[in-house]
């Protein structure tokens, strides 16, 4: 029986590996099934297929406890904010007196 899943809001592929096999270590039969890089980033409502469960424990508690992982960062998590010391230009935006 193929069991889908349907990616939500910041889920990376090794998210859904954890909540649905158990185990970060399914995200290659994952994206392998699912023709996807582990590094991709997944669009919001994408339907997976899922792969065989690593760790019956983890993914029992996942389940029960309807936890779903959303750890990839957003764009504004990205961004480098370029302030402070490390930044400031001597006599441009640090003046010495």
């Amino acid at each position: 029986m193929e069991v889908k899943v349907k990616v939500k809001d910041r889920q990376s592929l090794l998210d859904i590996a954890v909540q649905t096999s158990g185990s970060t270590e399914a995200a290659f039969e994952l994206s392998k099934a699912n023709g996807t890089s582990v590094t991709d980033t997944l669009p919001d409502g994408r339907i997976l297929e899922s792969v065989a469960v690593v760790n019956q424990e983890t993914a029992r508690r996942y389940k029960c406890l309807c936890i779903e992982p959303a750890t990839a960062l957003s764009e504004k998590d990205m961004t480098l904010v370029q302030e402070g010391i490390n930044f400031m230009g001597i006599e441009i935006d640090f003046i010495v007196s």
